[in-house]
């Protein structure tokens, strides 16, 4: 009967299986060098000093009523553009009430604001009229408030929360010649400051 081969167990052979029971091979990606290069590759990941995407939507207007607001109407001008998850959270209408109400603030310096969310038009005007009757008949939002039904802008943009199928909460500054200035994306419960807004335009324009 053969008889196989007796490997003496020796200190060195033991620490070798040691080794090989106990090696663990490091993935060929991190999370983040995976991340890095899926936004690198993304023909939607739009960051500050590249030209904002354009795009042309259906919005309620300034003036209340139902229209369309284009990004190319606003060359020449900077824009503050605000995203947000949606009309019901009270958190929402806080803060764009807070920026409409300084809306003159603003254009003194050559900006206009403009808020944005996957609502539709309809919406934005429901949610606008309920706020007002809260308000005792008196308009609370002066500024265009954009459907993004599509997801195509808060997508293009790199604001999507593509899970939720939402905006997420953010904040960009596109100067005159259509360039991202600034892009500030927070946590949905965190509220804009528009004195740090204002402070960040005033910066752009010296």
């Amino acid at each position: 009967m053969a008889v196989g081969k007796v490997t003496k167990r020796t200190p060195d052979n033991l620490a070798e299986g040691t080794a090989k029971r106990t090696r663990v091979t490091a993935p060929e990606d991190t999370t983040v060098e995976m991340l890095k290069r899926s936004a690198a590759d993304s023909p939607h990941t739009y960051i500050v000093g590249r030209t904002a995407p354009a795009f042309d939507a259906p919005a309620i207007l300034a003036n209340g009523q139902i229209g369309r607001v284009s990004l190319a109407d606003f060359c020449g001008r900077f824009v503050v553009l605000l995203f947000y998850p949606g009309d019901c959270a009270g958190m929402n209408a806080s803060d764009l009430v807070e920026f409409s109400d300084r809306c003159d603030e603003f254009d003194a310096v050559g900006c206009s604001v403009i808020a944005c969310s996957t609502d539709s038009e309809y919406a934005h005007y429901n949610w606008r009229q309920q706020l007002e009757r809260t308000n005792r008949g008196e308009a609370v939002i002066h500024l265009p408030v954009v459907s993004d039904r599509t997801r195509r802008i808060s997508r293009a943009f790199g604001v999507l929360n593509e899970h939720e199928g939402q905006a997420v909460r953010a904040m960009l500054i596109i100067d005159p010649m259509q360039q991202i200035r600034v892009k500030i994306i927070g946590d949905t419960g965190m509220s804009r400051s528009v004195d740090e807004t204002l402070m960040l335009v005033q910066a752009l324009t010296i």
